[in-house]
């Protein structure tokens, strides 16, 4: 969920703003074949990839709006360069094929997801993991070479070492992703929630919801978290951290991308800066210290927005176990049911790759090389 407000739902469409509520007030497919609980970015991905893999009638339901839980609240960051040397190199690996596919996405969808291709340059210092073991495409940049691409930046200020500049990563409004995806499938309905699930002999027979019973032939819990509804007891550790963001109004800095840690620029020739990671904070709203911080960090950095005015602020809270990594599995006990949750700052990255890892499971009955990592036995 975020709170505040965010810059994404004002740069869409009427027409994109108005797909994020598609089938309100509707009822579900009583009898789908597959089942797709949970309306952010991984839970619509994941449906589109079990549409366009032929799996049936898929159908999805969401509670909210679609897109209104964390992904509303993400940056947006297609940048899996940036784990490299700090996640573990099997999820690297994941992230860029999941890069590969928004491509290919927005090819193949009408229109298109969205997606920006951007230059990513990480200031130093670097993570010491990253400097150990640098991806194969990493340009190093000196500190006169960052001049010559980001006017204005004070000298030295994040460090003395080089820079990191990797080439065509990415990033899309994750609004207008989801939108772009949900209007391909065949079946939504939001403000529907599931409250309970029906078992008969190891498999989901139904799945009560808001407005009436679903009867799936299969079923994806896509829901951020853990699932949590009467019926289902997944005891997974989990909770919500809790990070801020925030975005300019339209300025005069041009950058050439993404420049860690101080913004990326996106459109309208705004900024978006932040991505903080608040652990302690338990409150519900904004924080206007933190806002405070990021404001003056970003001014730091570029002394020529000290009068830009903040457009945009905003918190959300990511979906996070204790390791920090996804979790891809089957629903322990259940045949027919699976589930995905905390991806805590890497759902908007890695929504594709999982999307089609679930759909390749549902398809053949085996579990996917590739989803063995995340599986949740021997993780904690």
């Amino acid at each position: 969920m975020a709170s505040g407000r965010t810059i994404w739902a004002d740069l869409l469409s009427d027409e994109e703003r108005t797909v994020l509520d598609l089938g309100a007030g509707g009822t579900p497919d009583p009898r789908p074949d597959v089942l797709v609980v949970g309306g952010g970015i991984v839970g619509v991905a994941t449906a589109l990839a079990c549409q366009r893999a032929g799996l049936g009638q898929v159908s999805l339901v969401e509670k909210g709006r679609l897109g209104s839980g964390a992904t509303e609240g993400a940056a947006g960051l297609l940048v899996p360069e940036a784990h490299q040397g700090s996640d573990p190199p099997r999820f690297v690996e994941l992230a860029r094929a999941s890069l590969e596919m928004w491509r290919e996405l927005e090819m193949a969808l009408p229109g298109g997801v969205g997606y920006q291709d951007m230059d990513w340059i990480g200031l130093a210092p670097q993570p010491d993991g990253f400097v150990a073991d640098p991806p194969s495409m990493v340009e190093w940049l000196s500190a006169d070479d960052v001049a010559g691409l980001v006017a204005g930046l004070v000298a030295g200020l994040m460090g003395n070492g080089p820079a990191a500049r990797v080439r065509h990563q990415g990033r899309v409004n994750p609004l207008r992703a989801v939108s772009r995806m949900a209007a391909q499938l065949p079946q939504v309905t939001t403000g529907v929630a599931a409250i309970r699930l029906e078992e008969k002999g190891g498999r989901v027979a139904a799945v009560a919801t808001t407005a009436g019973l679903v009867s799936p032939a299969a079923v994806i819990f896509a829901t951020g978290g853990p699932p949590d509804l009467a019926g289902l007891d997944l005891q997974i550790p989990a909770d919500l951290v809790k990070g801020h963001l925030a975005a300019t109004e339209p300025v005069s800095v041009t950058l050439p991308g993404s420049v860690a840690p101080v913004a990326v620029q996106i459109e309208e020739q705004r900024l978006l800066t932040g991505g903080t990671i608040d652990a302690d904070d338990p409150s519900p709203g904004v924080n206007s210290n933190v806002i405070g911080v990021i404001k003056r960090e970003l001014e730091t950095a570029l002394p020529q927005l000290r009068t830009a005015r903040l457009s945009h602020q905003w918190c959300c809270w990511r979906p996070h176990h204790p390791d920090s990594q996804p979790v891809i599995d089957r629903v322990p006990g259940l045949d027919n049911a699976w589930f995905t949750s905390g991806h805590y700052r890497t759902g908007i990255l890695m929504a594709q790759v999982t999307g089609r890892l679930l759909s390749e499971w549902l398809s053949s009955g085996d579990q996917p090389a590739d989803a063995v990592p995340w599986a949740v036995d021997g993780r904690w």
